[in-house]
């Protein structure tokens, strides 16, 4: 497991198989297997359960109010508040968790979205496809070897907060002003000074254009017609692919120039968006 600050969130819990994980400051993606046991967890993150596979026994305690025996069929998603704590006794079964910001849900949900003060029969649901596919898509991504790209982790979070409000009864709260022609050209220009950072983020990108991230990355794609990660990642590869006609860098290079992780990410990303390798495009460009 890795090493999360106890301040940002205090978990014990059973012997956990097959433990993969993305840990950022404002959200962490967990995927294993738990053994049956006793679970007691409380932090300053909201943190969304699903189990992979049914339970035949869970049992739990929100807060200070009673412990309860519930059916949990796979796929059911569980929600504990950020500051509350959670005690469950249930046997083994698959998961994955995901902790995230109470801002980004605020942001979403607005003064609709209390989820401190629900009843708790409120914060568990059945997951519907939408929801399920974000989840899994986190995990699959937490569960690569590698460093995981933090835009796209960043997107797919802000989507499954969009789906988790949704699924528990909170509409999404109207944006406010649109983004100007003059801060996207702002961002845009950002954006081409820095390809070279690996780390560019969406909070980073929002803070540009004075707004929150949720609403930024909405009105970013409206108005550049595509998520803020796409167009970043398009650009690295326009940027990458002069590189790589001017012919002075190594691959190498050339992916850490243009904010890749490294050689094996950029190679990857770039044959799939132009159906070549960077060799191989390098080659036809010479010829």
């Amino acid at each position: 497991m890795p090493d999360i600050d106890p301040q940002i969130f205090s978990i014990s819990r059973p012997s956990l198989g097959g433990y993969k994980a993305f840990v950022h400051r404002d959200m962490i993606v967990e995927t294993y297997r738990s053994a049956a046991g006793q679970m007691v967890s409380r932090g300053s993150l909201h943190r969304i359960s699903i189990n992979r596979t049914a339970h035949g026994k869970y049992a739990y305690r929100l807060g200070s109010g009673a412990f309860r025996k519930i059916e949990r069929p796979p796929f059911t998603l569980g929600f504990q508040p950020a500051a509350t704590v959670l005690e469950v006794d249930g046997d083994a079964a698959d998961y994955i968790s995901i902790f995230q910001s109470p801002a980004l849900y605020s942001g979403i949900g607005g003064s609709r979205f209390d989820p401190e003060h629900w009843d708790s029969d409120a914060l568990s649901a059945t997951t519907d496809p939408t929801t399920l596919q974000v989840a899994l898509s986190l995990a699959f991504a937490a569960e690569k070897s590698g460093r995981a790209d933090l835009l796209l982790m960043q997107h797919l979070g802000m989507a499954l907060a969009c789906c988790v409000v949704k699924l528990l009864g909170a509409k999404p709260e109207a944006g406010d002003r649109p983004l100007t022609s003059d801060n996207l050209r702002r961002v845009i220009d950002y954006i081409e000074n820095l390809l070279g950072k690996s780390d560019l983020s969406v909070e980073e990108l929002a803070s540009v254009a004075h707004m929150s991230p949720f609403h930024f990355s909405r009105e970013f794609k409206r108005a550049a017609g595509m998520a803020p990660h796409r167009f970043v990642l398009e650009r690295r590869i326009e940027r990458a692919r002069l590189y790589l006609a001017d012919g002075k860098e190594t691959l190498a290079n050339i992916a850490y120039a243009t904010g890749f992780s490294s050689q094996a990410h950029f190679s990857s990303v770039f044959r799939r968006l132009i159906g070549a390798t960077p060799k191989e495009y390098q080659r036809s460009v010479r010829l």
